[in-house]
């Protein structure tokens, strides 16, 4: 992003293309956002896959969820 925006522009200018790509692409790269965001650390390799294939009310993880 060399046109000079700031990071309010393209966090907007982000969330944007994630949401014109629509269906489960979007879905996924907003879940991504989010647990992005709201992590206390840095993702390590692997850990972001497994944490968007958690399911909401489910206690295992199920490993055709991971992407």
């Amino acid at each position: 992003m060399t046109d000079g925006l700031g990071l309010v522009d393209a966090s907007g200018e982000t969330l944007r293309r994630i949401k014109g790509q629509g269906g489960p692409k979007a879905k996924l790269g907003i879940a991504a956002l989010m647990w992005i965001s709201h992590s206390e650390r840095p993702f390590k390799p692997g850990e972001l896959s497994h944490a968007l294939a958690v399911e909401i009310g489910s206690q295992n993880l199920n490993t055709d969820n991971v992407p």
